[in-house]
C-alpha cells in the first residue's frame, strides 16, 4: 500500500530521494512512467517514486503533467505526497509546486530546498552552495536549465503566481495553523538541526500531506511517517565499473579529469560522435563501439565522457547547443551515450554503470525499454546504486547528478563496490 508518493523532475533526483527510504529497508519502487497505475503496487511496497522527465520541458506541460498525477493520486486515497526539486533549484520549480498545490484539497505547500549536508543552505529566503549564491555557482552557467538567481521567492514566481512566503524555522506556530490562503511556505534552514526542528514542526501540526523539498529533507520522512522497515536489498560485486558521463558540469568534468590521473582508462567522444542522431548505428560507429568494448574487457574500469576538450571544439559544442532545439540536442546525447550501454548489456559484460546526468540514465532505460528501478543503498551523499532486470538478468547502475560530489567520487566509488 503505497503511503509516500515522490514526484521528481529527472531520474537521478527520483533515485537519490527514493534511496533515503530503501536505506532503511523500506520497500520503493522507482518508475518513469508518468500513467503508472497505483493500484499496480506491490502491497508490500509504501513508497512509489515517479520520475515525471519534466525538468526540460515548458512550464505549463510540467504544471500539467504534476497537476493530473496529484489528482490521481488524491483519488486513490494516498495520504502524503512529496515533491522532490532540484538541491540547485534548477527546472520548473515554480510551476510543479504550485501544481502540487492546486491539485490538493490544502491550503499550504510546505517547501524546505536546503540540504545542508550537501552544502545547500537557505538563508534569508537566499539559497546558497557553501558561501555562494546559488546563480553565482556553476548551476548559473548551467547550458539548458541556468540558475538565473538565489531568492527563493523569486524563483518561485518566475513560474507562479502563488503567494509565497519565506520563513525561519523559528516561525510563528499560528502562521500554520491560520492560514486562509493558498501559499507556498518557504522554510530557511543551514543546518540538521535546523532541518530536524522543522520536521518536528510539520509533525507535530499534521502538515506533511503535501510538502516539498530535495533529498535532504527526505530522509527524515521514514521516520515522521512511521514506514515500515524490512530486509535491506545488497549490493553484488561485478568484474568491472563503465563510468558514462553525460553530464557537462564542470564539477563533473575535475572528477572525470582526477579519475583519469589515478589511472583510470578513458574514452572522450568526439563531437559528432555526440551529437549525430544514432550514430552508433552506422558502420564508423559500430567500429567506435567495437573497441570501447574491447577497451573495457581488457582494463575491466572505462570512463567514457562528451566534454569537448579542444578550445575549437568546446566552442563548437556551445554554438551548437545554444543555437539548435535543446530537447533535441539532449535526446540525441543520451541516446547515443544510451546506445553504448545497451551494447555492453547485448554483449553480456559482467560490469556496474555508472552515469552521471538524468539524460544519461534515461538514455539508457529507453534503449532497453524499461520503466522502473528499485534503489538500493547509497554509497555517498548524492551517489544512488540502483538495479534493473533485463531478460531476467540483474544490471547494477549507480547514480550521481552531475552537480553532486568531490572531485575523487568515481575513484571512491570503484574502490567500493571492486575492492572492498
Amino acid at each position: 500500500m503505497i503511503k509516500l508518493l515522490i514526484l521528481a523532475d529527472d531520474i537521478t533526483g527520483a533515485l537519490d530521494t527514493g534511496v533515503q527510504f530503501a536505506n532503511k529497508g523500506i520497500e520503493t519502487k522507482v518508475v518513469t512512467d508518468i500513467e503508472y497505475d497505483f493500484a499496480d503496487i506491490n502491497k508490500t511496497t509504501e513508497v512509489l517514486v515517479i520520475d515525471t522527465e519534466t525538468r526540460p520541458l515548458s512550464k505549463q506541460k510540467a504544471y500539467e503533467i504534476v497537476h493530473r498525477i496529484v489528482k490521481r493520486a488524491e483519488n486513490a486515497g494516498i495520504s502524503s505526497i512529496y515533491k522532490k526539486t532540484d538541491s540547485a533549484l534548477r527546472g520548473n520549480v515554480g510551476s510543479e509546486l504550485t501544481a502540487l498545490l492546486d491539485a490538493s484539497n490544502r491550503d499550504s505547500l510546505f517547501f524546505i530546498p536546503a540540504f545542508p549536508k550537501a552544502n545547500r543552505i537557505t538563508k534569508s529566503g537566499t539559497h546558497y552552495l557553501g558561501e555562494t549564491p546559488i546563480h553565482e555557482t556553476s548551476f548559473g552557467k548551467d547550458l539548458f536549465e541556468p540558475v538565473t538567481t538565489s531568492y527563493v521567492p523569486d524563483i518561485i514566481g518566475l513560474q507562479s503566481e502563488a503567494n509565497v512566503i519565506s520563513v525561519s524555522k523559528e516561525t510563528d506556530i499560528n502562521l500554520l495553523k491560520n492560514n486562509q490562503d493558498k501559499q507556498i511556505v518557504v522554510f530557511d534552514a543551514e543546518t540538521e538541526d535546523d532541518i530536524k526542528i522543522i520536521s518536528k514542526l510539520l509533525r507535530d501540526n499534521d502538515k506533511l500531506h503535501i510538502i516539498a523539498g530535495c533529498a535532504g529533507f527526505a530522509s527524515y520522512l521514514p521516520d515522521l511517517l512511521s514506514l515500515t522497515r524490512n530486509k535491506k536489498h545488497l549490493a553484488k560485486k561485478t568484474q568491472g565499473i563503465c563510468v558514462i558521463c553525460g553530464s557537462l558540469n564542470d564539477i563533473t568534468k575535475r572528477q572525470v579529469d582526477y579519475a583519469v590521473e589515478k589511472g583510470f582508462k578513458h574514452v572522450n567522444l568526439k563531437f559528432k560522435q555526440i551529437y549525430t542522431n544514432n550514430y552508433f548505428e552506422t558502420n564508423q560507429g559500430k567500429d567506435c563501439l567495437k573497441e570501447i568494448i574491447n577497451m573495457f574487457k581488457k582494463n575491466k574500469i572505462l570512463i567514457i565522457d562528451t566534454f569537448n576538450r579542444q578550445e575549437t571544439e568546446g566552442n563548437e559544442q556551445f554554438n551548437y547547443i545554444n543555437s539548435t532545439n535543446k530537447a533535441e540536442v539532449r535526446n540525441t546525447i543520451a541516446s547515443n551515450l544510451g546506445t553504448i550501454a545497451k551494447k555492453f548489456v547485448e554483449n553480456e559484460l559482467d560490469c556496474t554503470f555508472l552515469m552521471t546526468g538524468g539524460d544519461t540514465l534515461m538514455g539508457f532505460m529507453k534503449q532497453v525499454n524499461c520503466s522502473f528501478l528499485y534503489p538500493i543503498c547509497e554509497i555517498e551523499q548524492g551517489v544512488v546504486l540502483s538495479y534493473i532486470y533485463l531478460n531476467n538478468t540483474r544490471v547494477q547502475i549507480v547514480s550521481k547528478s552531475g552537480g553532486f560530489g568531490n572531485k575523487d567520487v568515481f575513484v571512491n566509488i570503484v574502490n567500493k563496490l571492486m575492492y572492498q
